[in-house]
C-alpha cells in the first residue's frame, strides 16, 4: 500500500498543477485592441489611363518583416519601432494587393486582373516588393515605395520593371493622422502600379487550335 503521507503529497501536487494551469488561462493579459484600424477603401482607387488588354495575375508584394504584418513601421534612426494604438486592418501586402486590384477593376479594356488566391491561367504576373512603407516621427513625411515587375507567365521573362514611390505629410503628429496619410500614400502607389500593369501587359497573339487553323486556309 502507498503510505497515507505519500498519497497526500501526490494529491497536493496534482491539485497544484491544476491550479497553475487554470491560473495561466485566467491571468494572461488579453491582447490590447488598437484604437483604430487603417484600410484602403476601394472607392479611393483611381482608374488607370491605359486600357487593360491582357489577363494578369496580381500577387501580394514581397516584404521584409517590418512591413509584412499589420503593424505600421515608424522610421526612427537605426531603431525599428511601430506606431502605437493604430494598425493596418489586414497584413500590409494583402492590402496593397487589394489596392491594385481595386484600381484595375476600374480599367477599360478586355483584360482581367485576377488575384493569386483566385488562381487561373493568365498572360502575365505582377511580381513586386515593398521597399518602404513607413511613417516618420511627428509630422515628418510618410513614404510608400515599391518595385514592380511584369513577368510573362509562360516564359517567366521580365517584360518591364519600374519603381514607384509617393510621400505625404500628415495633418498632425498624432498616430491616426500619420497612419491615414500612409494609407493615402499607399493607394497612390497602388494606382501607379495599376497603371504600369495596364501599360506593360500587352495583348498576346492567341494560338488557334489545329482544326480551326486548317479551316481558315
Amino acid at each position: 500500500m502507498v503510505p497515507f503521507a505519500a498519497r497526500m503529497i501526490a494529491f497536493s501536487l496534482a491539485g497544484l498543477g491544476l491550479a497553475i494551469s487554470g491560473g495561466c488561462l485566467s491571468v494572461l493579459p488579453s491582447p490590447k485592441a488598437p484604437q483604430a484600424l487603417i484600410a484602403l477603401p476601394s472607392d479611393r482607387a483611381g482608374k488607370p489611363e491605359a486600357s487593360l488588354s491582357a489577363d494578369v495575375t496580381i500577387y501580394p508584394p514581397d516584404a521584409s518583416r517590418a512591413y509584412a504584418g499589420s503593424d505600421i513601421a515608424v522610421r526612427s534612426d537605426e531603431e525599428l519601432v511601430f506606431l502605437a494604438d493604430v494598425r493596418w486592418a489586414d497584413a500590409a501586402p494583402r492590402l496593397l494587393q487589394g489596392g491594385v486590384m481595386d484600381s484595375l477593376s476600374k480599367a477599360s479594356g478586355e483584360g482581367r486582373a485576377l488575384s493569386a488566391q483566385q488562381g487561373g491561367v493568365t498572360d502575365y504576373d505582377l511580381r513586386w516588393r515593398i521597399i518602404d512603407l513607413s511613417v516618420s516621427k511627428g509630422t515628418g513625411a510618410v513614404r510608400a515605395e515599391v518595385e514592380a515587375s511584369i513577368v510573362d507567365s509562360s516564359t517567366r521573362r521580365i517584360v518591364s520593371q519600374e519603381r514607384f514611390s509617393a510621400d505625404e505629410r500628415p495633418r498632425s503628429g498624432g498616430a491616426r493622422d500619420r497612419a491615414a496619410a500612409l494609407a493615402l500614400t499607399s493607394q497612390a502607389v497602388c494606382d501607379r502600379v495599376a497603371g504600369f500593369v495596364a501599360r506593360s501587359a500587352l495583348p498576346k497573339k492567341r494560338q488557334l487550335p489545329p482544326s480551326a487553323a486548317s479551316s481558315n486556309k
